[in-house]
């Protein structure tokens, strides 16, 4: 009878909850509303879906044809924050 390798057990497990947890936040974040910013961005402005590959404050991917989260969802805490230092530090002359 041959004992399995417990490190590669571990391993294993350790991997499987990494992608659990990693999942888990995708979840998450799909449920709140971010922010691109309309200056960065201006096709964002007239558009209901994202026109093309952007970031948004928070630094989240927003990919083409997503659509935005609804306006009941809560914002990203993040990006109420990054916002206004966003605004500030990249568009204070404008």
């Amino acid at each position: 009878m041959t004992i399995p390798d417990t490190d590669t057990l571990v391993d294993e497990d350790e991997q499987t909850e990494t992608e659990l947890s990693r999942q888990h936040e995708d979840a998450i974040a799909d449920n709140f509303r971010h922010i691109v910013c309309f200056l960065c961005f201006p096709a964002f402005a007239t558009k209901r879906v994202a026109p093309h590959d952007a970031e948004c404050i928070c630094g989240k991917p927003v990919k083409t044809g997503d659509i935005p989260g609804p306006s009941a969802a809560p914002q990203c805490v993040l990006c109420n924050e990054m916002a206004e230092s966003h605004y500030r530090s990249a568009h204070s002359g404008e």
